[in-house]
């Protein structure tokens, strides 16, 4: 295989169903470049060496390939083999899984490499009334440094692109705000909700095996029917030996959105649809986040007429580096979102430098929305 430029397209399958496999995450280890499988199972890898790929994903057994077994001039299907299917059970402990998931953040947030340079493809998909309206994606750097005991994220956009239109009025609703969204994940704030000592009161916390995986173990945490109001529930997957958090899984369930729905929130929102997954990477010295998704639905009262919206963010970590390199403090991206960002584009980025492909329906909602 020559190596002046490979560009390779695998397809990931599961070994059983022949369906794909979506969420993977791709690691070329010489040079630690980040992908994901998208929903259609895809991955591609631009490379210009020879390189030891390695896939894994929490429901399979990871897999490391060569490069130079894949072909370049067509399709590389790839099967990847789930752990020997076992009956999961729940594990009775002396210590309260609150406690646990106490000590796991803990030890969690202690391993975590800081400082640390992560370089993401940033997406999002906006609904207004169940049609698309508006996409965002850049190139973003986030530069995550210790503050005494807490973390502080410099934000450095190399490239980004608006396409669409929103009104000034859905611009202070939209977008997940890039500031402190390093600090959500890497101090696993988004649990703050099930660590509080009234929390063992409305929540049912279970701890199980998982099949899957014999070195993992699978956290629930679910509310009590018998408790009302705005209550996820939750899964944390995590490293039974090495006691670090893999996955964090949320969802706000139907019958509790359909209850909360009809409350107003922050912003004089009514959610209707919350839940976000964030997936983190272990390797040999380093431990950080690989990707995250969120979505978000609510709607919300203008000129009194109800709207409706409806938000999916992605961040892809395409790049992990331990060096910090040096900027000004004009350089800082210092805005919310990149809703309130210029276009800045260099190169066609969205085609080679993103860590997932689009599939073929959020290609046509991006070309409708170009319309």
């Amino acid at each position: 295989m020559s190596f002046s430029q490979a560009e390779i397209t695998v397809i990931l399958k599961d070994a059983d169903t022949d369906l794909p496999i979506e969420d993977a995450v791709i690691t070329v280890l010489r040079t630690n470049q980040g992908l994901i499988s998208n929903s259609e199972g895809v991955f591609q890898l631009s490379l210009t060496r020879p390189s030891l790929i390695e896939i894994s994903h929490t429901s399979y057994k990871k897999l490391q390939i060569k490069s130079s077994t894949l072909i370049q001039d067509g399709t590389n299907i790839i099967t990847l083999e789930k752990e020997t299917e076992l009956l999961q059970e729940v594990i009775l402990t002396d210590k309260h899984p609150q406690d646990i998931l106490k000590d796991l953040i803990k030890n969690s947030i202690k391993k975590i490499t800081v400082p640390a340079n992560l370089r993401v493809f940033s997406r999002e998909f906006f609904k207004r009334d169940n049609k698309h309206v508006f996409y965002n994606d850049g190139i973003v750097n986030f530069q995550i440094l210790e503050d005494k005991r807490t973390l502080k994220t410099d934000i450095l956009v190399e490239q980004n692109r608006t396409i669409g239109l929103v009104d000034e009025f859905d611009k202070d609703l939209l977008g997940y705000n890039l500031n402190n969204l390093m600090e959500n994940y890497y101090q696993f704030k988004y649990l703050d909700e099930v660590l509080d000592s009234k929390a063992k009161k409305h929540y049912d916390f279970q701890l199980l095996t998982y099949p899957q995986n014999k070195n993992y173990l699978l956290l629930k945490i679910k509310p009590y029917t018998t408790v009302d109001g705005y209550m996820s529930e939750y899964a944390i997957l995590y490293d039974s030996k090495k006691k670090l958090i893999l996955e964090v899984n949320s969802f706000l369930p139907e019958n509790r959105a359909e209850k909360t729905s009809k409350i107003l929130d922050f912003k004089n929102r009514k959610t209707y649809k919350s839940n976000f997954r964030t997936t983190y990477r272990v390797e040999t010295k380093d431990y950080y986040l690989a990707n995250s998704k969120e979505e978000i639905g609510f709607t919300t009262e203008k000129n009194k007429k109800e709207t409706k919206f409806e938000i999916s963010n992605y961040l892809i970590i395409t790049e992990f580096r331990t060096n910090i390199f040096k900027y000004q403090e004009t350089d800082i991206f210092k805005e919310k979102t990149l809703l309130n960002k210029k276009d800045s584009i260099l190169t066609e980025y969205w085609d080679v430098d993103t860590g997932v492909l689009l599939t073929e329906t959020e290609k046509d909602i991006i070309n409708n929305l170009r319309k």
